[in-house]
């Protein structure tokens, strides 16, 4: 294989076990899949897509009616350090923009003209791989820290059980999942306390706080002055 093929597949109930040199893009349609890869077990639904990176042992099949827009992908058009960041594969939010690029891959698929326009179109998206190898969790975070944020939903975006997600969290960002979106908050507030005019209470409830108190308190437990006198400081010094 030398470029990408893309097409539609469905999935029956048999699990299949194999692994292959190209790597592999799988796209929701509808129904579900089953996956499992030396690190992962996940039923991949309509809300999620997957990339498993080459020679990667799996198992799949799927008990109910599917489809999946599925592209294989040559390792030649691959960056050998992005996969050995993938190893076991990773799967990724179906957004709005995966959407889109599902659209012009339907197309494409359709086209039998040639796959030119194909590898453009996986060329454009393989940013958006690489960069995603985020956890899918902390991506989620940053995306939306100043919303109200549930740790059980942050576990299952990763297959986790609560304590089992807290632990890894600690483990790899060496701050616990709180204190992570703390700092989220804190950063964001000071861009808005020297660059806007906003009050304090609006700055607050901006970034995730209903309450002044809550909010000044976590900026001086990081700060270690606050937020008023932040932007005083700060504003005297420019």
């Amino acid at each position: 294989m030398e470029s990408i093929k893309c097409e539609r597949r469905v999935y029956d109930s048999r699990l299949n076990s194999h692994a292959h040199s190209y790597a592999q893009l799988i796209l929701p349609m509808h129904g579900m899949l089953y996956i499992e890869t030396n690190s992962k077990k996940l039923t991949l639904r309509e809300d999620h897509l997957f990339f498993l990176p080459p020679d990667c042992q799996h198992t799949f099949g799927s008990e109910q009616s599917n489809e999946f827009l599925v592209l294989d992908i040559s390792d030649k058009m691959l960056n050998k350090y992005d996969m050995e960041k993938m190893m076991g594969g990773r799967e990724f939010l179906f957004d709005d923009r995966w959407k889109a690029i599902r659209y012009l891959l339907l197309n494409e698929a359709d086209n039998k003209e040639g796959t030119g326009s194909l590898n453009d179109l996986f060329l454009y998206c393989y940013h958006f791989i690489a960069d995603g190898n985020i956890p899918p969790s902390i991506k989620y975070i940053n995306d939306h820290f100043t919303e109200d944020i549930d740790l059980k939903k942050l576990a299952d975006i990763e297959h986790y059980n609560i304590c089992y997600y807290s632990e890894w969290f600690k483990n790899n960002l060496k701050v616990s999942p709180v204190e992570y979106i703390q700092n989220l908050r804190v950063r964001k507030a000071k861009e808005l306390l020297l660059n806007t005019n906003l009050s304090i209470l609006q700055i607050a409830q901006m970034i995730g706080y209903k309450h002044n108190s809550s909010f000044t308190r976590v900026f001086k437990d990081l700060e270690k002055i606050t937020p008023a006198e932040f932007r005083i400081r700060n504003l005297k010094i420019c």
